[in-house]
């Protein structure tokens, strides 16, 4: 993608290949269907990942953009600071009142985005723990292993 990520060295993305193979069989068959969920879902996990890729070269982006007006909204306040009382005759002592609100809703929004994620990895877990313990009491009433 071209950005810089830390240390310098350039985010690319990692090229990737779907390989179809001719099963022989019938849709009906339960190794071609298993076959066909688990390309389904290495493609879903492929589009994740480049969303991913384009999202983090955004977060650089803003990064970026967020440390270039914190160091300005920075100046500004030494600057007022400098100026005492007299801060009236300044001319760009404006804030910038709808950009601070958009701002804000960007904060919150990258907030919510990351407290969900944590979220549903809780709740993944409680449903992994949940599922090897039914894996566990199925186990004991198996014969062997199902080929497929």
């Amino acid at each position: 993608m071209g950005s810089q990520g830390s240390g310098g060295q350039p985010l690319a993305q990692a090229p990737y290949t779907v390989l179809l193979l001719p099963l022989g069989t019938s849709r009906e068959d339960p190794g071609a269907q298993s076959f066909f969920l688990w390309l389904q879902r290495m493609q879903a996990l492929e589009r994740e990942q480049d969303a991913l890729w384009q999202g983090l070269e955004l977060l650089e982006h803003g990064r970026a953009w967020f440390e270039d007006h914190l160091r300005e909204a920075q100046q500004q306040q030494l600057h007022l600071g400098a100026l005492g009382e007299n801060f009236l005759t300044d001319l760009h002592s404006e804030p910038g009142g709808p950009q601070l609100a958009q701002i804000q809703k960007v904060n919150i929004c990258l907030q919510n985005l990351i407290q969900g994620k944590e979220l549903s990895k809780q709740q993944k877990g409680n449903i992994q723990s949940q599922e090897e313990m039914a894996q566990l009491s199925c186990l004991q009433g198996q014969r062997g292993p199902t080929l497929v």
